[in-house]
């Protein structure tokens, strides 16, 4: 879950209110909010990952001004027209490398040292999180008192040269991804491309080689500045547009006015060919009273739902005796359902308004056979040595394929993930292993750990096509680890569980080739066992032998 630092003064500032603590740790609770006191500073943990207009201290300020007034500020800018010189032209060859680009300038802001620091942690925030790494979205914040539009988003040879940020002197792109730190970090994200992505001004000085790293001129950015250029480039457009809403909101908040800016593109864009930044995200929604009061499970009156939705920040809000639609604000684009709306009606309203619901029916709980199995398990391997770790299940898409050298497993993929370290749902327990042994490197070995935890795996004659399946998966780390070794621990679950199984030999992109096989049951397939493959080690840092097994919990019940 995103977690924010923020400075009270500065959100209180923003808020238009000077909160004591316990009063701030109520109001933030709509915002799915929890405060923690560190020093001077506020950590704020979000519990929702959909909405990074709050992954900011202007985001909370405008949400608790908001909720508290019952009205927010109106952002003109969204609708107003760009200044005929204010664009951007892109190079049509980076249609396959970085297709796309949005930008706006501001003026009359007050850069202060806090309102700088929040620009920078928000940039890194959205970046790191929503763009994935800043494989979808990287944003460049700059000087704008002496950017000559219109700004060129060209395709430059490698050798092409400018000063980057923390540098003294020029170096060539090629450079820039091999020597400087910030361009090792981001040089996979250029990988295999025979031009790179640069942005300069009308006289040519550069502004920054997206998606890495700024010019230590224009790209320079000082508390006391007052004219700024905000610039996000990507591969998914309508993330690329909703960053640069969010920051023309948390700018305009601080007292800037937006000056919006046009793109031009030479080739076909999901929105056109010419797209005005900031560009208004927001799509009516329309639920049904019977699903606001269902949802709710309690009747709520049109004038209760209208107050609601108005505290949360929706606009143009109507009701009649079978509906209600309303249009969010601007800077948020994570309604897909008119569950989502509901949710905020609920929100409006308060939870605390809502009367409490005894349970009707009488049960005697108990553990699910399942889990009986699963906690047997458990006892067996905490029993042979390995230490047990709890996951999530969402997970990272390049750890579930690319880092385990299987670009075609079965990884259920989220639709509109907001980060990509929970970008799918994972389809194996392997890659989770070996990413705590990747940062458990200085502990003594043997390493033994193991999970026993649900997947999601593909299956068309299941609900919406996928169904949860409960593995267990064991690894052992060490110079000595082998496939005998880690069948010994399989061996002593199949004797206690009362199954038997035999081994059949497979090749997988996984495993080392003749170290592998299929874990058969009465002639199914129930999991996998084997050798990690030298490159899969190599891709997770991890300098010894590896050797696991993954295998349905369903062996044993089944047996």
């Amino acid at each position: 879950m995103p977690t924010i630092s923020v400075t009270k003064q500065d959100l209180e500032r923003l808020a238009g209110k000077t909160y004591p603590l316990p009063e701030l740790e109520v109001a933030l609770e709509f915002a799915k909010a929890e405060v923690k006191v560190e020093g001077d500073e506020l950590r704020v943990q979000l519990k929702d990952t959909n909405r990074p207009d709050l992954w900011c201290t202007e985001g909370l300020g405008r949400t608790l001004k908001g909720y508290r007034e019952g009205e927010y500020a109106p952002y003109p800018f969204f609708s107003a027209s760009a200044d005929e010189d204010h664009r951007i032209e892109v190079d049509p060859e980076l249609e396959h490398v970085r297709p796309f680009v949005s930008g706006f300038a501001c003026r009359n802001v007050q850069i202060d040292d806090n309102a700088l620091k929040q620009l920078i942690e928000t940039q890194e925030r959205l970046a790191e999180n929503y763009g994935r790494g800043r494989s979808s979205i990287a944003i460049g914040i700059y000087d704008a008192s002496d950017i000559v539009y219109p700004i060129r988003y060209e395709a430059v040879s490698p050798d092409t040269r400018f000063t980057p940020l923390q540098a003294t002197s020029e170096m060539s792109l090629r450079q820039i991804l091999t020597d400087h730190p910030t361009g090792q970090t981001y040089a996979h994200l250029l990988e295999g491309f025979a031009a790179y992505p640069l942005l300069r001004d009308a006289r040519g000085e550069v502004l920054s080689m997206p998606p890495v790293v700024n010019s230590a001129s224009l790209g320079r950015v000082e508390a006391g500045d007052t004219h700024l250029f905000v610039e996000a480039t990507g591969t998914v457009l309508d993330h690329v547009l909703h960053t640069m809403a969010i920051f023309a909101a948390n700018l305009a908040d601080r007292g800037a006015t937006i000056e919006p800016v046009v793109t031009h593109y030479p080739y076909d864009t999901p929105r056109g060919r010419q797209i005005q930044s900031p560009v208004d995200m927001a799509i009516e929604t329309t639920a049904t009273l019977p699903q606001v009061h269902d949802t709710a499970g309690t009747a709520l009156d049109p004038k209760q739902i209208e107050t609601a939705l108005t505290k949360m920040g929706y606009r143009d809000v109507t009701t009649s005796d079978e509906s209600v639609t309303a249009t969010p604000p601007p800077y948020r684009d994570d309604l897909l359902h008119p569950v989502d709306m509901i949710e905020d009606i609920i929100i409006g309203v308060g939870y605390e308004t809502f009367d409490a619901v005894m349970p009707r029916d009488f049960t005697i709980g108990k553990a699910a056979p399942q889990e009986d199995l699963s906690d047997r398990i458990r006892h067996l391997l905490v029993g042979c040595g390995f230490q047990e770790l709890f996951l999530p299940v969402l997970g990272s898409l390049d750890n579930q394929t690319r880092r385990i050298r299987n670009d075609d497993a079965p990884a259920i993929v989220i639709a509109n993930p907001m980060s990509e370290h929970y970008g799918c749902a994972r389809w194996s327990l392997i890659p989770g292993l070996l990413s705590v042994e990747e940062t458990s490197r200085r502990a003594i070995y043997p390493h033994r750990i193991f999970e026993v935890g649900e997947v999601a795996r593909k299956d068309p004659d299941h609900a919406y096509g996928s169904r949860t399946d409960v593995l267990v998966a064991a690894m052992e780390a060490s110079e000595d680890a082998n496939l005998s070794g880690i069948q010994s621990y399989l061996e002593a679950i199949a004797y206690y569980s009362g199954f038997e199984y035999e081994l059949r030999p497979i090749d997988h992109p996984t495993y080392l080739p003749g170290r592998a096989g299929e874990v058969v049951s009465n002639g199914q397939a129930y999991g996998m066992i084997g050798e990690i493959h030298p490159e899969v080690l190599e891709n997770w840092g991890i300098a010894v032998p590896v050797s696991v097994f993954e295998v349905d919990i369903a062996i044993a019940d089944r047996a």
